[in-house]
This record gives C-alpha cells, structure tokens and sequence, in this order.
C-alpha cells in the first residue's frame, strides 16, 4: 500500500500536462524483455558465544522478464512488470581444525555449500526520467519500489562425522535458516541506465541496486560436539540486497502500431 500511494504521488508530481517527446524513442515498443546477472550482499553473522566462524561469501543470481514502460517516449515515465528470480540462500565455506576430529582425520576438514531457494515473483513500480545524449543515445534515472512473492521456506544443513569401532556420531556444524512468515516483502529501487536506438531494437543497460524492507532469509548456526574447541552459536541474516545489471530489448514497432 506505501509503495502505491507513493507511486500515485511521483505520478502527479513528475507528469505535466506536456512533456517533452523524443521522436526516436517512439519507434519502438512499451514492452521489453529483461536479463541480466546480479550480485547479492553476503549475510551478516551475529555471534551469540563461542569463538569459532566460517567464511560467509556474496552470491551471485540471475534476473529475467518483462516490463512495460506507459511513456517509453516521454522525458518522464512510468514502468512495471513482472522480473523472476531464483533467491539465495547461503553460499559457506567451513573448516573443522583436525584436533577437533577423530584420530583418522590427518587434516583438517574444509568444505564449501551454496544453496537457493524456490524462485520469486517480483512486481516493480519505477519511475523513470529519459535524458538525451546523443543523436540515439539517451541517458537514464531509475527509482520505485518492488513487491517480492517469496513462499516460506525453511533450510537445514548438517555436517556430521562418525566413527564404526566406537559406534559414535556427531554433528559438528549446522545452519538452521528460514524465509519470512508473509509471502509478499517490499523493497526500495534506485539505478541508471543507458539506451542506444539501432534500426530495428532498442537496446538499454541498467544498473540497479535493490535495499529490501526485511532480511530474505535469517536463522542460526551452531558449531558442537567437537573434541577440543568449546561450542559456537550465532545468528544468520540475509538482506537480499543487491547489486544488478540488466540488460533489455524493445523491438521497434510494427506500421499499424
């Protein structure tokens, strides 16, 4: 609802009666496909006690869809559509020292894991000031916001270790994560671009990056049951925040358009 009446208000403020037209952006189509790759920020770990941690790394992701631009033509607009993606959940490498193992273990034990989740719906409402800088060549200003369908989700991940002459088993390393209760979440958009017009597309290279209202994914981690260091507990939080690079396509349109 924020995000609506915020839109309704850069409306009425951003679209005069007139505004200035660019003749060569209206060749070409409202409509546009979007791809392109973005980079997550890493979690933030909060220890609760205990000394140990683990390398937390920045993921990367993949966005595509379609939007539809109500002006594409005028110097301000308004966009929206539908952008899928596949969210992140973690992405850790670990390492257990050998003294904190069994005697058969003769080094240290370092392994990574990376895991995303299902894939996300996501609704943008941007607001969008074209500025020309070239004969086909425009310049460009992004900023709204975006409604996320997020499902909840949980995740586990376990490392555990055994040993068959003493019949004993331990699990030594755990995160325990989950996606927020409420399916729908809400961030804050703010990005440039830049457009080139050839003869039968037009071409645009936006770079975007994504604060959202809540974390995506938060939960704890644990390490136990180990020989000599004591245990280690914490809290995960993933923002979902990130840094974006989308690339779009709008075909020029057809004589009877």
């Amino acid at each position: 609802m924020l995000s609506i009446m915020l839109s309704v208000a850069f409306l009425k403020i951003a679209f005069p009666q007139e505004q200035k037209v660019y003749y060569e952006l209206s060749k070409f189509s409202k409509w546009r496909f979007v791809a392109g790759p973005v980079l997550y920020n890493k979690a933030e770990l909060t220890p609760q006690y205990g000394d140990m941690t683990f390398e937390n790394k920045p993921m990367l992701g993949f966005n595509a869809g379609v939007m539809y631009d109500f002006y594409p033509d005028h110097k301000w607009s308004f966009q929206t559509g539908l952008l899928v993606a596949k969210e992140p959940i973690c992405s850790v490498t670990y390492k257990i020292l050998k003294e904190n193992l069994y005697s058969e273990y003769q080094e240290d034990l370092v392994d990574s894991y990376k895991s995303y989740a299902l894939y996300t719906f996501s609704f943008p409402l941007l607001l969008n000031i074209n500025l020309q800088t070239g004969e086909k060549t425009f310049a460009s200003f992004i900023t709204g916001f975006k409604a996320m369908y997020f499902p909840n989700g949980s995740s586990d991940f376990v490392v555990s270790i055994s040993n068959e002459e003493i019949s004993d088993y331990r699990e030594i390393f755990g995160l325990k994560l989950e996606s927020p209760k409420n399916s729908f979440q809400g961030s804050f958009v703010i990005g440039t671009g830049f457009s080139y017009a050839l003869q039968k597309i037009l071409l645009k290279a936006n770079l975007i990056y994504v604060m959202n209202f809540q974390n995506t994914i938060s939960g704890e981690y644990q390490f136990a049951n180990l020989f000599t260091s004591l245990d280690t507990r914490g809290y995960y939080d993933l923002s979902g925040n990130y840094l974006g690079l989308l690339f779009s396509v709008s075909l020029k349109k057809s004589k009877e358009e």
